[in-house]
C-alpha cells in the first residue's frame, strides 16, 4: 500500500530545504501545500510569534466526527549545517553528501506522516480523526510543542514520530531537565603588576568544579558543564567566568536536589573568595514515565503485531515534543523511525525503516477507529 517512490521523493523534497530552528518558513510551506493537496484541513498557530520565527506550527486535520482523536507529529526544524542538504540513494540508504546533516530528524517522520494519511484515504482504511501537527524548534528547546494550544484539539493520543532506533520501538521514560548559565563574578586587576587585588573568577570556578557531581551520577541521572566562557586579556586577571550548565534525572525529586546542591557549592565557594555568583538554571521540561498497561502502549502494541513487528519498550535521555504533551495532561508516545546518527553529517536513514513505521502508524490508527 506505501508508494515508496513518493513518500522518498517528499522526504527528499523536504530534506534539501533549509530550516534551522526559528527559519522554518520555506518547509513549513511546502507542508502546508503537502497537507492541503490530500484534503486535510490547514492551519498555521501563532507559535512562530511567540518565539521570534518566521513560522507557526502547521497543523492539519482529517475529520471523523463522533470518533476518538489521534495526533501525529513530527518537527520541522533541523540542526545545523542544514544549508544546501544533498541527498544521495544508495543501496536502500539515504543520506547527505557528508557536508550537511540529512535532516531525518526530523523531516522523514513528517514525510512518514504525508504518506500514511495517502494510504488511509486512498484504501478507504477506517481510521479516527487525525490531527497533524509539525512543530518548530524543537531542536532549542521544544518550543513549538511549548506554544502549540493542544488543549483546542484534545487528541485522546499523540503519537510522535521522532527518535532514532528501528520502527516497533517506543520511548516509555524520559527524564526531567533542567539548564541555564552559572557566572562568577570575581574582580579585575593587573595580572603582573597587582595580582594579589584582584578575584579571578576562573579560580572560584574551579574550586567549585572540583565539588560538583558531573557525568553519570547514577542510573537515573546525569550532570554537565558543557560550555566555559571569560576572560578579557592574559595581563588582566580575570573578572568573569560563565558556564553552561546543565542536568537530567528520570526522578524529579533527584534533579531538585542536584540543582539545589549544585548552586550550594557555588555559592559557598565563592563566598570564601569573595566573589559572587548568577544562577541562572532554570528547569526545563518534564519527563514521563508511561506504564506498562496504557491504553496508548496497550493499542501501539497491537498495531505491532498486526504488521509483524518487534514491540520494545525503552527509557532515553533525551527529551521530545512528548515531554510536552505529557505535562499538559495529554498522553503521548514517541516512536522510533530508524534516522541513525542524528546530529550529525554522517546521519542516514534506510528506507525500508521508512516504509515499516508508515505501515505501523496505518495500523495504529486503524485498530484506534
Amino acid at each position: 500500500m506505501v508508494n515508496v517512490e513518493r513518500m522518498v521523493k517528499n522526504f527528499v523534497n523536504m530534506a534539501k530545504i533549509s530550516s534551522p530552528s526559528l527559519k522554518e518558513r520555506e518547509v513549513a510551506d511546502y507542508i502546508k501545500r503537502e497537507l492541503e493537496s490530500i484534503g486535510l484541513e490547514v492551519l498555521e498557530d501563532n507559535a512562530g510569534d511567540k518565539t521570534g520565527g518566521n513560522s507557526g506550527n502547521i497543523i492539519g486535520i482529517l475529520r471523523a466526527p463522533g470518533k476518538k482523536k489521534v495526533l501525529l507529529s513530527a518537527h520541522m526544524d533541523t540542526v545545523l549545517p542544514c544549508d544546501k542538504v544533498t541527498p544521495i540513494i544508495e543501496n536502500g540508504v539515504i543520506k547527505s553528501d557528508g557536508t550537511t546533516v540529512l535532516g531525518g530528524d526530523d523531516k522523514a517522520g513528517i514525510a512518514n506522516i504525508i504518506e500514511a494519511i495517502r494510504v488511509i484515504k486512498e484504501n478507504n482504511i477506517d481510521h479516527p480523526e487525525i490531527i497533524v501537527v509539525c512543530s518548530i524548534a524543537e531542536e532549542i528547546g521544544l518550543l513549538g510543542a511549548k506554544n502549540f494550544e493542544i488543549e483546542k484539539y484534545s487528541p485522546d493520543y499523540s503519537f510522535i514520530l521522532d527518535s532514532s532506533g528501528k520502527p516497533g520501538i517506543a520511548i516509555v521514560q524520559t527524564p526531567y531537565s533542567a539548564k541555564g548559565q552559572i557566572k562568577i563574578i570575581g574582580r579585575p586587576a593587573h595580572a603582573g603588576i597587582a595580582p594579589e587585588n584582584g578575584i579571578n573568577a576562573l579560580t572560584v570556578a574551579a574550586h567549585a568544579i572540583t565539588k560538583l557531581k558531573l557525568g553519570r551520577i547514577d542510573s537515573e541521572t546525569t550532570s554537565n558543564i558543557g560550555v566555559v566562557r571569560g576572560g578579557e586579556a592574559v595581563n588582566i586577571v580575570m573578572p568573569e567566568v560563565t558556564l553552561q550548565y546543565e542536568a537530567r534525572s528520570f526522578s524529579g525529586e533527584k534533579l531538585d536536589n542536584l540543582l539545589k546542591e549544585t548552586a550550594d557549592i557555588f555559592e559557598t565557594v565563592a563566598k570564601e573568595f569573595g566573589a559572587s555568583v548568577e544562577n541562572g538554571v532554570e528547569k526545563g521540561y518534564s519527563g514521563y514515565h508511561l506504564k506498562e498497561d496504557d491504553e496508548i502502549l496497550r493499542y501501539f502494541e497491537k498495531a505491532c503485531s498486526n504488521v509483524g513487528m518487534d514491540y520494545v519498550t525503552k527509557s532515553t535521555g533525551g527529551g521530545s515534543d512528548s515531554n510536552i504533551y505529557n505535562e499538559k495532561g495529554y498522553k503521548a508516545l514517541t516512536l522510533a523511525i530508524g534516522m541513525t546518527k542524528v546530529h550529525t553529517k554522517e546521519e542516514y536513514i534506510e528506507i525500508q525503516d521508512m516504509v515499516n513505521i508508515t505501515k505501523l502508524v496505518v495500523e495504529i490508527l486503524r485498530e484506534i477507529a
